[in-house]
Parts: C-alpha cells; structure tokens; sequence
C-alpha cells in the first residue's frame, strides 16, 4: 500500500545494453525522470542532464 503523496514509476522489464555507453544513456534516463518528478523545475532530460547537474548549483537552489 502506498503512503499519502508516494510516487509510483512504472515498473519496466530487464534490457540488456550491448555497450557501456547505452547503459550509461539508459541511467541518464532514469535518473532524470526520478527528479524530473521530484523536481520539475529542473527540467531536466537525459541529453542535458550533465550539463544540468554539472556545477551542484540547480541542486543547492532546491528547498
């Protein structure tokens, strides 16, 4: 059972990665979905999420 304010994310099946580059991408991508939810001023994806995260300062301006 999920508490008050929980955020469920779909449950998405196994992928194997044939390079550590698209494993790389495919982290990305999830990682800037969670705090996409989170977060949503960040707007944040995973083709600018280095680039968005690079120097902390988005993070830290986060209450």
């Amino acid at each position: 059972m999920a508490s008050a304010g929980a955020v469920l994310l779909e449950a998405r099946p196994f992928r194997p990665f044939k390079s550590s580059e698209e494993y790389l991408y495919a982290m990305k991508e999830d990682l800037a979905e969670w705090l996409t939810v989170l977060y949503p001023e960040l707007r944040i994806t995973a083709d600018n999420f280095l680039d968005r995260l690079d120097t902390g300062v988005a993070l830290c301006r986060l209450e």
